[in-house]
């Protein structure tokens, strides 16, 4: 007749077998046995660099007899324990779709017996160093396990500082692995102690992916088509007003063409749709022009740039007046 314990074990391997067969969503980044309902570490593999302590995963009836904090989510979560001096890590490998997002969350929690000690510059070895602490990090997977280098580490989840509470209690945990997508990430729980017992626990990992939306197609260009309006003259003056329709603001700019220069370059900036005057006012070679014939020929070059679009020119014929009123008294 089987034991219980020997059932629990077929159970939880069966339940192991089909997590691991069925089929992750399509782009989804997938944590294996990310609760540990499976009741072991498959998916999981962990290095002990003494073999003192180990990860292993524990259910409410082991918590209570070991004074360890109950699994958080279900009827199992991951414990690491330590007998003397080790640095205990329990790591996953995950792939991470391009084209989506992935938010990384985790329950996280720890029970120090001694006070936290982190040595600085900060490192993982427990031997040359007096060490205290726990970090996680999502890191390169072809980094060396122990790294702590800023190269090899893509994000930081958590990581202890000199000073830290001696307890955690179960702590829900989140980081954006979107910059990450399309690389494989490693996922790494670093436990280093060999001060006093350090229990750390580690359950509910996920992560949630979801499709980065194609962007918006690109939106039409803003038109440069515009329109000549009426020409208002200032006989007095010499001078005139050309009228031009704009589809929408811009800067518009009227150069006379040819030389001499007999009428002024001028400058406008429209700041909405509409109609707008531009100034039309003779050099002084145009003065000369209008003061002896009491009319000014001339082709403009008119150019709008519409604001974030390209420009358009258009040439008009004006043609400025003057009232001479001495003429007739000149006359023989």
């Amino acid at each position: 007749m089987l034991r219980q314990s020997s059932i629990r074990s077929f159970l939880a391997l069966t339940i192991a077998c089909f997590a691991l067969l069925a089929p992750a969503g399509a782009g989804a980044a997938t944590v294996v046995n990310g609760n540990f309902e499976s009741g072991d570490l498959t998916g999981w593999q962990q290095y002990n660099k003494f073999g003192n302590g180990e990860w292993f995963t524990y259910d409410k009836a082991e918590a209570e007899a070991n004074s360890f904090f109950p699994p958080p989510s279900g009827n199992f979560a991951a414990i690491d324990n330590q007998i003397d001096p080790d640095l205990d890590i329990l790591y996953q490998d995950i792939p991470l779709e391009p084209a989506f997002t992935h938010r990384l969350a985790l329950t996280f929690y720890y029970v120090s017996g001694g006070p936290i000690t982190v040595p600085s510059p900060e490192t993982l070895d427990i031997v040359d160093f007096e060490n205290q602490q726990v970090r996680i990090d999502v890191m390169r997977p072809t980094a060396s396990i122990d790294s702590v280098s800023s190269s090899d580490i893509l994000t930081t989840v958590f990581a202890n500082k000199n000073g830290d509470p001696e307890v955690m209690e179960p702590t829900r945990l989140t980081a954006d692995l979107s910059p990450f997508a399309g690389q494989t990430v490693r996922l790494r729980i670093a436990n280093a102690v060999n001060q006093e017992v350090f229990n750390t626990g580690l359950d509910a990992v996920s992560i949630t992916s979801a499709a980065v939306p194609p962007p918006p197609p690109p939106s039409a260009p803003p038109s440069n088509q515009f329109s000549r309006g009426k020409v208002t003259l200032n006989k007095k003056k010499g001078s005139a007003k050309l009228a031009i329709n704009m589809p929408g603001p811009g800067i518009l700019k009227a150069v006379i063409k040819g030389n001499p220069k007999r009428i002024k370059t001028a400058t406008l900036t429209a700041l909405a749709a509409g109609a707008v005057n531009v100034p039309l006012n003779p050099t002084r070679a145009g003065k000369k022009v209008l003061n002896a014939k009491g009319k000014l020929k001339a082709r403009i070059d008119v150019t709008f740039t519409p604001t974030g679009g390209t420009a358009a020119t258009q040439t008009y014929k004006v043609t400025l007046k003057k009232t001479l009123k001495n003429l007739a008294r000149n006359r023989p």
